[in-house]
């Protein structure tokens, strides 16, 4: 990802996983932001599924929680700021996007966009609802008790199955 940003020539940076649609109307929703003062930030999201707990799932992104927040969301920084804070690690090939956040969120307001990413349900379609909100929810409690990043990456590999891993 670092490497993506390293051939990027814009001040304004726009990571977008290639399983989430943003909203079409994302060039101004991001210059609104930009204007308002907020220098990076995401969107809430809605699964490509009208499965009643993904729902529930999708509702829970409208709140400043770092559980509510992920890559899948999309997330805008400025350049300035991705380099001030030194970017994603290079040596994280798991919650990358959490270790972001939360350095963002030591510097900087971070803005939810009251819009929704489409976000594919495959994840969901290929394991079971639970084995994945089981599995999502093991790594995340790795992650903030310091677990090695070869840890979670089996540990997740062992849960469920991700084209990713």
């Amino acid at each position: 990802m670092n490497m993506g940003v390293q051939h990027s020539s814009g001040d304004l940076l726009y990571v977008v996983h290639a399983d989430s649609f943003p909203p079409t109307t994302y060039l101004e929703d991001l210059s609104v932001a930009l204007k308002n003062g907020y220098r990076a930030g995401c969107y809430r999201f809605r699964f490509d599924s009208d499965r009643f707990l993904l729902k529930a799932n999708s509702w829970f992104t409208r709140f400043d929680r770092i559980m509510c927040r992920g890559g899948d969301q999309t997330l805008f920084i400025t350049r300035n700021l991705f380099e001030k804070i030194v970017g994603f690690r290079d040596d994280f090939m798991i919650m990358e996007d959490y270790d972001l956040i939360q350095k963002i969120q030591r510097e900087a307001h971070f803005k939810i966009i009251p819009k929704d990413v489409v976000l594919s349900a495959r994840k969901y379609d290929e394991n079971q609802y639970l084995k994945v909100n089981f599995a999502n929810l093991v790594v995340f409690m790795m992650y903030f008790s310091g677990a090695r990043q070869q840890t979670m990456v089996s540990a997740y590999k062992n849960l469920i199955y991700h084209p990713k891993f």
